[in-house]
């Protein structure tokens, strides 16, 4: 590890987009201030905090001329290049890709190890098998230094079998090609991304103002609740009272009318006395009458007793004047006793009446009361969810807001991404080498009859039309990784070996020929992947691949689109590093799936 000196408190190493290549940011005074992975590994740097960090081989900033150029260390180390170019008040720097470093330090060496002399005899007797390589290496050399990809390597004939020289510029231009449409399509997304996540931000506090305001009218809400059941426990008060009010005047009302009943019955007594007077005075009145005529008989001896008849005639008629005058009292009074009985019966039925609506009053304010106490309940538990959901509405807002900065900083990671991979100068058509050329006419004329032979099984009525496209797979039981069956799969077997293994078999650097769907699921695997299964995961991973789903990114992939080919580098999932060239299925006019052919360039 190289020696850096530490300080506490200082940033440690900033980090550079991963690349197949090392990638350097340089200060104005050409030291370290970021880099990638494979920079580090390279230069044997850790990312612990330093103020200053040495520029790789002793590179110093006069040296690094122009906009942008090719330094190369003193030395013997031939691999000790840089390509440069100027980025603000400092400098974005490659360093060379491990296996072309190797090649350049193998080909320093071989040419240092011979004599001068020797390596002109040999170069004049056999000038095919040197200087052609030579000069090959050189232009290489060069192309690299310089960050150019765009190379014709026509000379490949004069290298080593073993080289992978060519396969090697392959694999490397197409993955850095991947990684430049992948970052074009990434910068595309970031503004959508950034502004969906601003729209996200605005919802999300329209959210939280929503649910304040929610919070607020529910706070309200419990309050009113609140006030109108200390309301209802006042009202039932009164009602309570106004209840034993009424009860009570209920039992006046009974003693009233009890008492007029007496009254009645005294009436009817004096009535009756009344009478017995009149009769009396009638009598009298009848006496008195005699009494003067037996007077006015016996002449003057009778006018003392005249006077006396006179008197009880008088008397008499007075006793009955008195008489009729009480009578038609006693006579008003019974009307009037009559009108009061009626009215305290009148009475009492009312205030009967009233008390059983005041019992059902309440009745149904104790009910009233019980539904307010259970909505208090209720809007205590709203008021809590609310409030959660505010809570959770501000955590979310903070997440976006996070969101956000990380969008921005993907924004500028991408930025530099694109910055970092326009170092490099790319062929402007894969399709110029030819085996990806062969490769693609091979997959070409294989998906044209792939859709034929299936649409001539429709016809046969080997398969509905529907069943060929379905999306539902059935898990095969214990086996890893899964495996599924489908509507379509046994179709595929019958119909896919015949057209699938000549192409496997055209050239011994195809790895396999398959197709698979939109969805990655391959039906029918080439023969030599459909191995009966030992149930030993390794031997069977490589041994039987047929009927999985590929989620990788370029299983996919390779079924889903529809551009007239796609051609993609990756890492299988056994190890190897190789080509995965795929052209879309057509059945009668629909999309079915892809066939793929995978291969290496070696």
């Amino acid at each position: 590890m190289t020696e850096i000196e530490t300080s506490a408190g200082v940033p440690g190493i900033d980090a550079l987009p991963d690349a197949p290549v090392g990638l350097l940011r340089l200060d104005r005074e050409a030291c370290i201030v970021a880099a990638n992975a494979a920079a580090r590994d390279l230069l044997g740097l850790d990312a612990r905090p330093a103020p200053v960090r040495p520029a790789p081989w002793g590179v110093r900033p006069e040296a690094l001329h122009g906009a942008e150029g090719v330094w190369i260390a003193p030395g013997a180390d031939a691999a000790r290049r840089l390509r440069y170019r100027r980025d603000g008040e400092g400098w974005l720097v490659s360093l060379p890709h491990a296996e072309t470093a190797a090649l350049l330090r193998g080909h320093a060496a071989a040419i240092s190890a011979q004599p001068a002399a020797k390596a002109a005899t040999a170069a004049s007797s056999d000038p095919s098998a040197s200087d052609p390589a030579r000069r090959l290496l050189t232009r290489v050399g060069a192309g690299l230094a310089a960050c150019d990809l765009d190379l014709d390597l026509a000379d490949e004939r004069v290298l080593p079998a073993d080289c992978h020289l060519v396969a090697g510029f392959g694999n490397l231009t197409e993955a850095i090609r991947q990684a430049v449409s992948l970052s074009v399509n990434i910068a595309g997304a970031v503004p959508q991304v950034v502004a969906d996540n601003d729209r996200l931000v605005q919802q999300s506090q329209a959210q939280v103002d929503a649910l304040g305001e929610v919070l607020a009218a529910s706070h309200r809400l419990a309050e009113g609740v609140h006030a109108a059941a200390a309301e209802l426990a006042a009202v039932r008060e009164e009602a309570a009272r106004a209840d034993a009010s009424v009860r009570a005047g209920h039992a006046a009302a009974a003693d009233l009318g009890e008492a007029i009943r007496e009254v009645e019955r005294r009436v009817t007594r004096a009535t009756e006395v009344i009478e017995v007077i009149d009769a009396v005075s009638m009598q009298t009145n009848l006496l008195s009458v005699n009494a003067g005529i037996q007077a006015a008989h016996a002449g003057p001896a009778g006018r003392g007793f005249a006077v006396v008849a006179t008197e009880i005639r008088l008397l008499a008629e007075r006793a009955a004047k008195a008489s009729r005058e009480v009578r038609d009292i006693v006579e008003s009074t019974v009307a009037a006793l009559a009108d009061g009985t009626a009215s305290a019966q009148q009475t009492g039925h009312v205030l009967a009446d009233v008390g059983e609506l005041l019992a059902r009053a309440g009745g149904a304010m104790a009910s009233v009361a019980t539904r307010i106490g259970a909505q208090d309940s209720e809007i205590t538990a709203i008021d809590a969810a609310v409030e959660h959901a505010t809570g959770l509405g501000r955590s979310n807002l903070d997440r976006a807001a996070r969101v956000a900065e990380r969008s921005e900083a993907l924004g500028r990671s991408v930025a530099e991404l694109q910055d970092c991979v326009g170092l490099f100068k790319l062929p402007p058509d894969p399709m110029r080498t030819e085996r990806h050329a062969r490769v693609r006419e091979l997959a070409t004329a294989t998906a044209a009859e792939i859709g034929r032979a299936l649409e001539a099984a429709i016809a046969r009525g080997e398969i509905a039309g529907d069943a060929l496209f379905e999306r539902a797979y059935t898990p095969i039981p214990d086996i890893e990784p899964p495996r599924f069956h489908t509507a379509f799969d046994g179709l595929c077997d019958r119909v896919l070996p015949p057209l699938q293994e000549p192409v496997l078999d055209a050239h011994p650097w195809i790895a396999f020929a398959i197709c698979a769907n939109p969805d990655g699921y391959v039906p029918t695997h080439n023969l030599r992947f459909s191995k009966p299964l030992t149930g030993q995961r390794a031997v069977d991973l490589v041994g039987n691949r047929t009927k999985r789903i590929f989620g990788d990114r370029v299983g996919r992939s390779v079924g889903a689109h529809t551009d007239p080919f796609r051609l993609q580098v990756y890492r299988r999932d056994t190890g190897e590093i190789m080509f995965d060239l795929s052209v879309p299925v057509f059945v009668q006019g629909r999309h079915w799936g892809g066939f793929r052919l995978g291969y290496a360039l070696d």
